[in-house]
């Protein structure tokens, strides 16, 4: 017969055995959710170009606020290709002026 200290010994063991699989199960469903909320769209999206002009108070930053989607890595990356399309130095853009912008639609334009 075995002692009662043995006896809570294993009945320990069994639990935290438990536990930590709980843990691992909890920790890996979570981290599916995130690689599954990371993955690809399942529509395709199709890259654009329009021409906006600029009105007062306009500025790139307020322009990737309007225009910039998902696809961009950040709200640097959009500014610096609208800079790149148009031959802007310096984020300098003056009212009036009309500048070619990129944005990303699930529409398909033809």
């Amino acid at each position: 017969m075995k002692s009662r200290s043995v006896v809570i010994r294993n009945v320990k063991m069994i639990c935290i055995s438990v536990l930590t699989a709980a843990a691992l199960i909890i920790i890996c469903s979570m981290l599916s959710g995130t690689i599954r909320a990371q993955a690809a769209p399942t529509e395709p999206s199709y890259k654009y170009y329009t021409s906006i002009r600029i009105q007062k108070g306009d500025t790139l930053w307020s322009i990737a606020g309007s225009y910039m989607t998902v696809e961009y890595e950040d709200i640097d990356a959009y500014i610096r290709e609208i800079c790149a399309l148009n031959h802007i130095e310096d984020s300098e853009i003056h009212y009036g002026q009309y500048i070619t912008v990129p944005y990303y639609s699930s529409d398909y334009l033809q």
